[in-house]
């Protein structure tokens, strides 16, 4: 339908065009001064027609590919605040405090090896496409894609209340939700690994000249990505820092383990297991 609409107005735009031709040509042909003078006086108040449709129609393309961008990243409702108020998108680097989440697959590459190719991107993107929604749900904001995993942040684009607990409330849906589709023979997948971290980031669009992307970076990244890797070592679900754990403590229940130094780092670091609610 909307396609129709613009073939339509980019024809009524074509229609102003072969008008003010004619006028023009009108001009020329007509041996009367104010005859004349009229002619080209239509001629021009339609080129200043034809130029503010074409303004007005190119503006509404530009919103659409911006509407058709932010869309694949944050939800719909998300989406329509900042096209509403662009000034939310903050475009250069900012410092702000985020949570980030990031979840890999369990035994993915074991699991792939017994696929063939196209049977396994059939099966990423039928689980991406659950977990995507989900963070969508919990306000969060689609990061990247890291071949089996996938990074999500939350505070960013647009700030959001709670973004600690919104992130760790999105991990619990995450593995219930894979657990239906196990239930339900959707996906051969056995299971997700979650590390979530809050702390302070550079956000913004961050690339060349010929390609940026709006992304976070600096050491709260990092620290999720290692607790998402420590899971594996700990048999855990899902770890979050004392960061994460101190703004959503008693919204959730969580479990200390001891103090483990993350890879490429000297101190050690104070880690907590989220419990599903039927862990004791």
């Amino acid at each position: 339908m909307e396609q129709d609409i613009l073939k339509a107005i980019e024809l009524a735009i074509a229609h102003e065009t072969e008008a003010r031709r004619s006028y023009l040509a009108l001009a020329d042909e007509s041996d009367d001064p104010e005859l004349k003078r009229i002619l080209e006086e239509i001629a021009h108040e339609e080129a200043g027609h034809e130029a503010t449709l074409r303004s007005r129609l190119r503006l509404y393309r530009q919103k659409q590919l911006l509407r058709d961008t932010i869309s694949r990243y944050v939800s719909p409702q998300m989406c329509a605040e900042i096209l509403e108020n662009p000034s939310l998108l903050q475009l250069g680097g900012e410092r702000r405090k985020v949570t980030i989440l990031f979840a890999d697959i369990k035994g993915f590459t074991a699991l792939s090896e017994k696929m063939e190719p196209e049977k396994v991107v059939e099966v990423l993107n039928v689980f991406f496409t659950e977990m995507v929604e989900l963070v969508f749900q919990h306000q969060g904001a689609l990061d990247k894609f890291l071949g089996d995993a996938l990074m999500a942040d939350f505070g960013v684009p647009v700030e959001v209340p709670q973004a600690a607990s919104q992130a760790v409330a999105c991990a619990l849906a995450m593995h219930h939700r894979l657990g239906e589709m196990r239930t339900a023979g959707l996906t051969p997948i056995q299971g997700i690994r979650i590390g979530i971290n809050t702390g302070e980031a550079i956000v913004g669009n961050i690339g060349s000249d010929k390609r940026m992307d709006f992304t976070v970076v600096g050491d709260v990244v990092n620290v999720a990505a290692r607790l998402q890797e420590l899971t594996k070592e700990l048999e855990a679900e899902t770890l979050v820092s004392e960061a994460t754990y101190r703004e959503a403590a008693g919204q959730f229940r969580f479990q200390p383990v001891p103090p483990v130094v993350l890879r490429g780092r000297r101190d050690p670091t104070a880690v907590y297991r989220l419990l599903a609610e039927d862990q004791a």
